[in-house]
C-alpha cells in the first residue's frame, strides 16, 4: 500500500482541505464551474496533490454534505446545488 493510500493520509488531507471546498461550494451555490477552478482555489489554501481536491469533492457528496450536478464530464464542468446539505 502507497503511503498516500493510507487511511491516515487520506484523513489527513480530507480534514486539510474539506472546509476549503466547502468555502469554494458556498461562494458558488448554483453555479456551473471547472474541476480547474476548484483546484487553484484549493491549492492557493493548502499544499496537497492537484488530484486532492476532486476526490474530497466527490466524499463530501457521499457524506452528503454538498452536492453537485455534472453538466459535461468532458470539461469537467459542475454546478453545485442551488443549497448546500446541512
Amino acid at each position: 500500500m502507497r503511503q498516500y493510500d493510507a487511511p491516515r493520509e487520506r484523513t489527513r488531507v480530507h480534514s486539510k482541505i474539506a472546509p476549503v471546498i466547502m468555502d469554494f461550494a458556498r461562494n458558488n451555490v448554483g453555479q456551473a464551474f471547472h474541476v480547474d477552478q476548484l483546484r487553484l482555489f484549493v491549492l492557493q489554501h493548502a499544499d496537497v496533490a492537484p488530484d486532492s481536491p476532486g476526490r474530497i469533492l466527490r466524499e463530501l457528496r457521499r457524506e452528503g454534505k454538498l452536492d453537485y450536478a455534472v453538466i459535461n464530464r468532458r470539461q469537467s464542468l459542475y454546478q453545485f446545488a442551488a443549497e448546500l446539505a446541512a
